[in-house]
């Protein structure tokens, strides 16, 4: 379905096939179709394999990189491939306790999937999508076949695949997410949540196999470029409220809270309820990083519930860059909106070990640090 959608956006079989044969694999052909589902028009891909020889057939992970490796495709290509692949690998590590030169490959060892996963690369790049984001992943329930046994539903190496990826759990009886789709999300997405704001370029629709009956069976793809020369990403904002605490103890807590991962941490004083002054804390973290920072505040603070929300975060492009000046080297964080530098910051921590050392007033270093730059960078691409 991923690589399905990515057709919908525009890449050409032709092209794929082209791409492929740089890979020695033989014995297969592609086709894709429009479909429809629930209403919706999408392109249904398949790997249609000569013969019986394509599936079922165990390789190994050394195999299949060795496989890669040996191709044509782009250096980008074989390295988003083999990542894809090392991801299954760690997950049959971890379900099956077997060490990685005895990993064989069974379902996703077969021609199809390998040319799905290594089409869904070269997919990638064909359409120069440099991030990718993805809303909570939809599974199924019940239980699935895999190499003649009975499984849970989502098998053992998709669920540990989608460790720290947000995950609906439904009452449909199909495996609406494989290891191969997860395997390739793990890889490439940058985050879970809601859409990143941007100006919509492209829409596809990649279709399932399955007819659900209270929803279409197809996989949404969303291409656009960043508005305004800023970049963005996704982030959970983890907010509470609390009245009753020792100050003294914030001091703990937030040490606890960027230990834990948080991206930035903030208190603001509030009045609440019968007048009493208060804080708000505020925190921002990676989704993949929210629960354990809320496990820190739960037990850090006399909290009794906690907010969270997804933002979008909107950023400058940021370089670190090193200055000359005639105190010591400083490092500086430049701002950039496109290709314009907007802000320049030295670090503290470098400026404070200069102004300390040769017992200067610490503005003095910050301010030539700052100017140093400001003549060093303005006007210039890095």
């Amino acid at each position: 379905m991923f690589l399905g959608a990515l057709i919908d956006c525009g890449v050409k079989i032709d092209y794929l096939t082209f791409q492929l044969r740089k890979v020695k694999i033989n014995g297969y052909n592609l086709k894709a179709h429009k479909v429809i589902r629930n209403g919706i028009v999408g392109t249904k891909f398949d790997v249609i394999c000569k013969g019986a020889g394509g599936h079922h057939k165990t390789r190994t992970f050394k195999n299949i990189v060795k496989l890669i490796d040996d191709s044509g495709l782009a250096g980008e290509v074989k390295e988003k491939a083999i990542s894809v692949f090392k991801n299954l690998a760690d997950s049959e590590i971890s379900v099956h306790g077997v060490h990685k030169r005895d990993i064989h490959f069974h379902e996703v060892g077969d021609i199809d999937s390998i040319v799905d996963i290594i089409g869904s690369c070269i997919a990638v790049r064909r359409l120069k999508i440099e991030e990718i984001y993805s809303s909570p992943l939809k599974s199924g329930s019940g239980q699935i076949s895999v190499g003649g046994s009975a499984y849970p539903n989502p098998a053992p190496a998709t669920i540990d695949l989608l460790k720290k990826a947000q995950v609906k759990f439904s009452d449909l009886p199909y495996e609406l997410v494989t290891p191969t789709g997860a395997a390739i999300l793990k890889t490439f997405s940058n985050g879970f949540g809601e859409i990143p704001m941007m100006k919509i370029l492209k829409v596809g629709y990649g279709a399932g196999t399955h007819e659900l009956s209270n929803q279409p069976n197809l996989l949404r793809a969303v291409i656009g470029e960043r508005k305004d020369g800023f970049g963005s990403d996704l982030v959970t904002v983890i907010e509470t409220s609390i009245d009753d605490m020792n100050p003294q103890n914030y001091e703990y807590l937030m040490e606890r809270i960027f230990e834990a991962g948080a991206l930035d941490a903030y208190l603001t004083p509030v009045i609440m309820k019968k007048s009493r002054p208060g804080c708000v804390v505020t925190i921002l973290a990676e989704p993949t990083k929210a629960d354990a920072i809320s496990k820190v505040v739960f037990e850090e603070t006399t909290s009794l519930g906690i907010r969270r929300y997804q933002a979008t975060r909107c950023k400058l492009g940021r370089k670190i860059a090193e200055v000359e000046t005639r105190y010591g080297k400083v490092k500086v964080k430049l701002g950039f909106f496109g290709n314009e530098l907007k802000t320049i910051a030295p670090e503290y921590e470098d400026c404070k070990r200069i102004a300390k050392s040769k017992r200067l007033p610490f503005r003095h270093i910050y301010e030539e640090a700052k100017s140093k730059a400001r003549r060093k960078f303005i006007g210039k691409r890095l």
